[in-house]
């Protein structure tokens, strides 16, 4: 096992996971959301956007779309864009 600074909170941890099991717990009800939000809306949206709706921070959101494993089990990434600048996911 590793020594891992979480990305959510920052906290230093041993495991092998991104985020600590504080942390794991609130990723997994973020994803959840974001799942529920882009099944249900159609438009494009940016990321600021999806925070704002969803209630997740802009660094989650980046956090999550930077991950493949999340990425594959969302669905309506193509309808996010940064500003004027979609990202090619």
């Amino acid at each position: 096992m590793n020594l891992n600074k979480c990305e959510r909170c920052g906290c230093f941890f041993a495991s092998n996971n991104e985020v600590c099991p504080n942390c794991l717990s609130k990723d997994e009800t973020d994803i959840a959301k974001l799942k529920n939000f882009l099944s249900e809306t159609e438009d494009s949206i940016s990321i600021e956007d999806l925070s704002l709706n969803t209630g997740i921070s802009i660094n989650n959101v980046n956090r999550f779309l930077k991950n493949d494993t999340i990425k594959s089990n969302l669905s309506g990434l193509d309808r996010i864009s940064n500003g004027n600048i979609s990202i090619g996911l």
